[in-house]
């Protein structure tokens, strides 16, 4: 395949940071949910989408775990729920401190997975958000943790770690996906969705927005996340 020119490459970058920004205004424009309202546990056979500011990330039941994914329930013990988000490594390691960190997030680069443990549903466990649940097709769950396996980095049957996450139940680990400005985090949560057997369309999803637009009319409920510490 022939290489493409560095000057597209250029151009490409240009117009999704250009975008991101537009999206930034967008996004201001939407319709609030209603705020959450907690249950006492996750039902069964269902997949939560979740979007923070310009990030999604997939938030499921440990018992929906299949295969090589149930390891995660031995390195989080009593695991309720795990919250998985995939994005570039370097922009996801390091805390962002000004606005030059952002307009560099989008170029190409290796990408990590920010993988959490949670002993309650995302919805106690975040401070804000949007939260969509989708109930999982018949071997969803098997589809949906085989396509994450695939995503990550192994040695031995485990996962590969790169550090530990920025706080307590959170590991970095190595993926075998690399970021670009067309597989980006929410990218990255639709395909995952779709590799579910979820009708979502992940073509052009480069924004959190779009990928919990094309989710909404698939979800059972759709709520905000306000106010939890």
């Amino acid at each position: 395949m022939k290489a493409q020119p560095q000057s597209a490459k250029s151009g490409s970058v240009t117009r999704l940071i250009i975008l991101l920004l537009l999206a930034a205004s967008l996004s201001a424009c939407a319709a609030n949910p209603p705020p959450c309202v907690s249950g006492p546990a996750p039902p069964d056979n269902v997949v939560y989408l979740v979007k923070h500011g310009w990030h999604t990330d997939i938030a499921i039941p440990a018992n929906e775990l299949c295969g090589n994914m149930t390891v995660f329930q031995r390195i989080f013990p009593g695991v309720k729920i795990l919250v998985i988000g995939f994005g570039k490594r370097t922009f996801m390691t390091a805390p962002v401190h000004d606005s030059g960190n952002l307009v560099v997030g989008p170029f190409p680069g290796d990408g990590v997975m920010l993988v959490t443990g949670l002993s309650a549903t995302p919805d106690l466990a975040y401070k804000d958000g949007v939260i969509a649940t989708l109930n999982l097709p018949p071997g969803g769950a098997e589809r949906l943790s085989d396509f994450i396996w695939k995503s990550l980095k192994t040695d031995a049957g485990a996962p590969v770690e790169l550090r530990p996450g920025f706080y307590l139940g959170s590991i970095f680990y190595v993926t075998t996906t690399r970021y670009a400005g067309s597989n980006t985090c929410n990218t990255w949560t639709a395909d995952a969705l779709q590799a579910a057997g979820l009708n979502i369309d992940p073509a052009g999803d480069i924004f959190s927005w779009q990928t919990l637009s094309g989710a909404e009319p698939l979800a059972s409920s759709v709520c905000a996340i306000k106010g939890n510490p």
